[in-house]
């Protein structure tokens, strides 16, 4: 799957219909870094979803269907921070990851989308092809949705 491909991919899950130049820069960038760090996800999320904001400020609290990810505050820059450092440090596999992230939910939005970038990072950089199923991934979060 082509760069160009795993992005209108991630879009359509999000209903989103086409691909801007800047997302397709912003992804090289990303898969480039050695390192990833809550800095470098916010600029992702600033690309894909302008409006968006990590939820460090109290009151930033959203639900997804039947979830309610951490409230808002600064436990959820701290809790990014910790998963970002288990993920460099090789303990969670590209599927536990992204689990751990879509619950912890850490923007207002664009989580879908950075989620699946974190885990496109990851596949990369265990050399791992970048091979994305639309249903593969609806299935996935549908049984850990059943779990909360």
């Amino acid at each position: 799957m082509t760069p160009l491909q795993f992005i209108e991919e991630s879009n359509r899950i999000e209903g989103i219909e086409g691909v801007t130049i800047e997302e397709v820069k912003e992804f090289k960038r990303f898969m480039l870094l050695d390192e990833i760090t809550d800095t470098e996800l916010e600029k992702f999320v600033s690309i894909y979803q302008p409006k968006a904001k990590l939820r460090d400020t109290f009151g930033l609290n959203v639900k997804v269907g039947g979830h309610f990810p951490p409230s808002g505050g600064p436990d959820i820059r701290i809790a990014l921070r910790g998963l970002l450092k288990d993920i460099q440090v090789g303990q969670l596999t590209p599927w536990e990851a992204h689990v751990r992230y879509e619950s912890l939910h850490p923007f207002t939005d664009g989580n879908g989308r950075s989620g699946r970038m974190l885990w496109a990072w990851q596949m990369g950089k265990g050399g791992l092809g970048l091979g994305f199923l639309h249903a593969f991934y609806y299935q996935t979060l549908e049984n850990k949705q059943r779990a909360w």
